[in-house]
């Protein structure tokens, strides 16, 4: 039984630890763009696409800033937010801008 609760408790701090909802470290860096236009000095990186069955466009944010990051992103500027039912979904292009 003491295995078992230790097994549990194990699971439980590694799934808390890796929650793919949660902004990662490099994804807190990724800002999001404001307006219809990236700002001068910015090269597209990549699409990304950030979604989620929880109704939530701010997972679906996470996501994609996540996502930017992994490609070597600094910025995103969000196309589409789409909410669906239960399904939320935020499309955007990645950019890499100089500072």
């Amino acid at each position: 039984m003491k295995y078992l609760v230790l097994a549990l408790m194990l699971v439980s701090f590694v799934h808390c630890a890796s929650n793919p909802n949660q902004l990662t470290e490099d994804g807190k860096k990724v800002q999001i763009m404001s307006g219809k236009k990236p700002m001068e000095g910015c090269e597209v990186v990549d699409k990304v696409i950030g979604e989620n069955d929880i109704s939530s466009i701010q997972v679906s944010t996470n996501k994609v800033r996540n996502a930017a990051a992994k490609k070597g992103a600094n910025y995103v500027l969000i196309e589409d937010e789409i909410l669906n039912g239960s399904k939320a979904k935020v499309i955007a292009t990645a950019y890499s801008c100089a500072e």
